[in-house]
């Protein structure tokens, strides 16, 4: 190039080929640079973008109303963001088009399907700089880290690690997803990334993708086919956990956090004198566990343990608990691990639940504002349960069901306090 072998001197503002840092930012049509400029003395990269306002294009993969791209207005306001450094520049992005209608206080939908180059109108950092400042966060990094690592200023990082923190969690995962110029997503698409997912619509994306990119009736561009990818990656991002953490290199560090977990519980076998063995045999405490052998022999041992009067025999059959986990450690961590939680927790209040006949639990099964509840487990009975009553309204069913709320609420309350205290609270009116 003409400027290869061209030494600017240090006040001097250097113009280069816009298609230069077109290709470097991945800006594409019909985004556009208008002007770049280098400022040598405050090593700055200052550049202007452009967008060519059209009319929507037919779109192999969604409606026009579907596209963020309708919501870009020039404005006659120029926005300056901070994108990431280019090697020991700074950059700049300067733009008056953008979205004018994103100006939540946490980061929107919207804003994570755009081009990672712009930011929002109310912020001064783009999205590909968000991006990476909450990729390293989640991996760990404190804000002190970020910044020296990324170098910008320390205030900048709080200010985008404040915009996270009050973004919704129901799709603030989302933000670590790599924007649409890192190359994991054209990798997937031409299938040298091999992402392992148990997920069937995620399965058929790709299908469609690979075939649509091959297909010559289809003009589908790689473009085209990444930005969908990433946008079914964000409307289904709370069901691709594992999917993001393989995408963003997080899977390995989860896999060590658990393994530095597991280190320092795993050889601690509560005694046979500690009350958590008993609470196992006679189901007050439930593991939860996926482990069919450990289930089995929690059934024969709970069958046998209620047909034993003498007290040796009965401190046998825990013994035999209690030796079962010690030789199967290796397959019951995490059961291990919940046992250690259990037994260092704090011993709450035990509370005397009503009656099974009281009016309080057909209330509870009729209404399902009277006691809200966040416990995912209780919720899911409730719903099964007055499935079952609106199919058959029998009074027998009806009492079946409320001592089965009372025996949830009851078997669990170390972690339903608050909705304890609500029953106890109400139970006197019924």
């Amino acid at each position: 190039m003409f400027f290869d072998n061209y030494e600017p001197k240090e006040n001097q503002v250097v113009k280069q080929p816009k298609y230069y840092f077109e290709t470097i930012l991945g800006i594409n049509a019909p985004w556009s640079i208008q002007d770049v400029s280098i400022d040598e003395k405050n090593k700055i990269i200052k550049i202007d973008i452009a967008y060519q306002l059209e009319k929507s294009k037919f779109s192999f993969f969604a409606k026009p109303s579907e596209t963020t791209s309708q919501k870009i207005q020039h404005t006659n306001n120029v926005k300056r963001w901070t994108h990431t450094r280019l090697g020991q520049y700074s950059c700049q992005i300067n733009s008056a088009y953008f979205d004018p209608t994103i100006t939540t206080l946490g980061v929107s939908r919207d804003s994570l399907l755009q081009p990672g180059f712009l930011g929002d109108a109310n912020r001064n950092y783009s999205h590909q700089l968000r991006q990476q400042i909450a990729l390293a966060h989640t991996r760990g990094l404190a804000a002190e880290a970020i910044s020296q690592m990324l170098l910008i200023e320390p205030s900048l990082v709080d200010e985008v690690l404040s915009d996270i923190e009050k973004t919704p969690e129901s799709y603030r995962m989302a933000i670590v997803l790599p924007t649409e110029v890192d190359p994991i997503w054209e990798n997937m698409v031409h299938d040298k990334f091999h992402l392992k997912t148990q997920s069937f619509p995620l399965r058929l994306m790709l299908s469609k993708l690979k075939l649509s990119i091959i297909d010559p009736n289809t003009h589908v561009q790689i473009n085209d086919a990444v930005n969908e990818l990433r946008k079914f990656f964000i409307a289904h991002i709370n069901h691709l956990e594992s999917e993001v953490g393989q995408i963003c290199a997080l899977s390995n560090k989860k896999h060590t956090i658990d393994e530095r977990q597991t280190t320092t519980t795993k050889l601690v076998l509560p005694s046979l004198k500690n009350s958590i063995w008993m609470k196992l045999v006679s189901g007050k405490v439930d593991l939860k566990s996926t482990n069919m052998p450990l289930n089995l022999f929690l059934v024969r041992l709970r069958h046998a343990f209620t047909h034993m009067d003498d007290n040796n025999n009965r401190i046998t059959a825990l013994n035999s608990l209690r030796e079962f986990f010690r030789k199967n450690a290796r397959t019951l961590k995490k059961e291990l691990i919940l046992m250690n939680q259990l037994m260092n927790a704090p011993e709450e209040n035990q509370f005397t639940l009503p009656d099974e006949n009281s009016g309080i639990w057909q209330r509870i099964l009729k209404d399902d504002t009277f006691i809200p509840s966040s416990h995912i487990a209780y919720k899911l009975l409730l719903a099964n349960l007055r499935s079952q009553l609106l199919m058959n309204p029998d009074p027998v069913v009806e009492l079946t069901a409320a001592r089965r709320v009372r025996d949830f609420i009851k078997h669990n309350q170390r972690f339903m306090q608050q909705e304890l205290r609500m029953v106890i609270n109400n139970s006197h009116a019924h």
